[in-house]
């Protein structure tokens, strides 16, 4: 946190220093990237990210998509354009904020070549399947994805205050569920870490796990006082689902 002396922010424990969350998932021969977060360059290049195949956005909020101008460098490397989901209301977002991508006077490269494309049915990439799962975020409708391929089934939900009943169908017989649990206290757009960890309960993933996290919480602390089963990620865990 800038400007911030508190213990976790001087934590000499590197599972304390937290970047903006996203997800890379490699599965059915694709790669895939949810959310494109502000240190989306420095993410790729410390964790040796080469490809991706196509972006999913959860919502138009800077801590999400901030990065996004970086995915040229993916579509200059593939040649190729990149398809870009999100619901109808990020999508249009997103053209605004970026309105240069689609203007047809830059050269190839010189800006992100995507496809937007407004998602509301799921969609397969690869041997993926990809469903969007909708969630409130505050007063918002946001997007969670689930993603399927080679029998195996990972929910994605980063900002989330409220999950209707209806997408409870999506988030069945998970391998892997990652939820919001933003801090201890309540808040007005996000899970707390107990309302994150009753919800991981109910869905009964085989592996969960808090994302989104502050400042308020150590790493070590945190994960001593969870249930077994539910887990605190660092930057750059690697989950291998066989």
């Amino acid at each position: 946190m800038i400007g911030c002396h508190c213990p976790v922010c001087r934590s000499d424990n590197p599972k304390n220093k937290r970047r903006r969350c996203s997800l890379y998932v490699q599965a059915g021969g694709k790669c895939l990237l949810f959310d494109t977060p502000p240190d989306l360059r420095e993410q790729v290049l410390t964790f040796g990210v080469e490809r991706v195949d196509a972006v999913f956005i959860t919502h138009p909020h800077a801590d999400h998509i901030f990065g996004f101008d970086d995915i040229r460098r993916f579509s200059d490397l593939q040649k190729s354009h990149i398809p870009v989901y999100g619901s109808s209301a990020t999508v249009a977002s997103m053209r605004s904020k970026f309105d240069y991508v689609d203007k047809p006077s830059h050269s190839f490269g010189g800006v992100p070549r995507v496809v937007f494309t407004e998602m509301i049915a799921p969609v397969e990439i690869g041997g993926a399947r990809i469903t969007p799962v909708p969630v409130i975020h505050g007063e918002e409708p946001v997007y969670g994805f689930l993603v399927e391929a080679d029998g195996k089934r990972l929910a994605y939900i980063p900002d989330c205050s409220g999950i209707p009943e209806t997408s409870f169908q999506w988030l069945d017989s998970l391998d892997v569920m990652i939820l919001d649990g933003l801090r201890p206290g309540r808040h007005s757009t996000h899970f707390s870490i107990g309302e994150c960890v009753e919800h991981l309960q109910r869905i009964g993933a085989e592996r969960s796990f808090l994302t989104h996290l502050t400042h308020h919480s150590d790493h070590d602390t945190l994960q001593a006082s969870l249930p077994a089963g539910i887990d605190v990620p660092q930057d750059g865990l690697t989950v291998y689902l066989k």
